[in-house]
């Protein structure tokens, strides 16, 4: 007994090799080829394929499965250096390969692809697309999502990415509908008065989640001004004085809400005019990022908050700032993707640990008690749910290599 090497070209588009002995029959190199093509992800399966010869296409699992290999009579002759084609196994239409099940196999195939072409590990959520085949015929069967298609990317999983490209690829797909603010100062189109100019007040600021949660100035106090010229990364943002603050009123969402997860990228510019300065906050105290005179970062979620140690923050340094409250007393507040404080003893919420008060203001650049902010803001993202660990790095990974901190 041998072994012979093979060529293979996969379904995914990978070309590789397997080694096989010359007693195997050709059906078992579909074994070898799915092992190799799909060692991560693991959801290829043997039915997913059919496999031809490439020199001689005649030769197929169909017509000589159960023929083996090696040279010999009776034997398909195959030699080292010979190419399997792959192909999707499209062919059988019995009872078997339904409409359904051909296109459950196209998201398995799309998953492995992903991984292939170096992006994250990705498998299917099939509740994500119109509603699924029952059997050959379209219509209401197992999948939920029998409404029709679904704002989100039909994967459940992503791992750790580096240098995410976008919020969506940072996080996984049942959470970007869970998107409820994104203001972005790099977005110029987002500023209202539209054609703002360098240094201009701003009248609104506008929610890109798709919501239309639009940050207004906030009447009785001073209006931000923008800032193109003196720019970060290539990218403006918005100039909040002493006074200056924005608010959203109202916001259902915040209204005894038991999870959200914040980031906001911002530098101070004057740390010792008012302590603590204020990023954000409702009405009641609560979703709070605060600084403190010695550059302590406070995360607040009712009276109490959950602090980072001094000299953490610097006067005139970006920051990605993330507070993440998952509807208990617990508070996961990070500093530039730093230490995670996890405070079980503090920021409990007005309502107990539950929920929060019954809020519908958000504010950004101060709170509605005279708290403000000396500095600039660059973008503010809110999720109405507890994004996991592998996500809000991902989400301050986007944010750090976007605005160059």
């Amino acid at each position: 007994m041998a072994n012979i090497t093979l060529n293979y070209k996969g379904l995914t588009g990978k070309q590789g090799t397997i080694t096989a002995a010359d007693t195997a029959t050709f059906i078992s190199l579909i074994t070898l080829i799915v092992a190799d093509e799909d060692p991560t992800v693991g959801v290829l399966t043997n039915s997913d394929y059919d496999i031809a010869l490439e020199r001689d296409t005649s030769i197929t699992d169909v017509a000589n499965g159960s023929d083996p290999i090696a040279v010999g009579v009776g034997n398909l002759g195959l030699v080292d250096g010979d190419t399997i084609i792959c192909i999707d196994d499209k062919k059988n239409l019995t009872s078997t390969n339904t409409k359904e099940v051909r296109q459950l196999r196209k998201l398995r195939i799309a998953s492995v692809k992903r991984l292939a072409e170096g992006k994250a590990n990705y498998t299917y959520d099939a509740t994500a697309l119109p509603d699924t085949y029952n059997g050959n015929l379209p219509g209401p069967d197992d999948n939920p999502n029998t409404g029709g298609l679904i704002q989100k990317r039909p994967w459940v999983s992503v791992g750790a990415i580096a240098a995410p490209t976008s919020i969506k690829e940072s996080v996984e797909g049942g959470s970007i509908t869970d998107l409820e603010i994104w203001y972005d100062g790099a977005d110029e189109s987002t500023i209202i008065p539209t054609g703002i100019q360098d240094e201009d007040d701003i009248n609104q600021w506008n929610d890109k989640s798709g919501l239309a949660h639009n940050l207004n100035f906030s009447g009785g106090n001073n209006k931000p001004t923008y800032e193109s010229s003196d720019t970060q990364n290539s990218y403006g943002y918005v100039q909040f004085a002493d006074g200056d603050l924005m608010s959203i009123n109202p916001l259902a969402s915040l209204d005894e809400a038991q999870q959200f997860t914040v980031f906001v990228i911002a530098r101070s510019t004057d740390l010792a005019t008012n302590s603590p300065q204020v990023l954000t906050s409702t009405e009641n105290g609560e979703l709070s990022i605060q600084i403190d005179t010695d550059g302590t970062a406070r995360f607040k979620i009712g009276a109490q908050n959950g602090t980072t140690a001094n000299n953490t923050v610097q006067v005139n340094e970006w920051n990605v700032f993330t507070l993440v409250y998952n509807g208990t007393a617990n508070i996961v507040g990070r500093v530039n993707n730093g230490t995670t404080i996890v405070d079980t003893s503090s920021g409990t919420p007005a309502n107990g640990p539950a929920q929060m008060a019954a809020s519908s203001y958000l504010y950004v650049g101060g709170d509605n008690t005279g708290g403000t902010f000396i500095g600039d803001v660059g973008e503010v993202i809110l999720f109405k749910k507890v994004l996991n660990s592998t996500e809000y790095a991902n989400v301050e990974n986007y944010l750090t290599t976007k605005w160059g901190i």
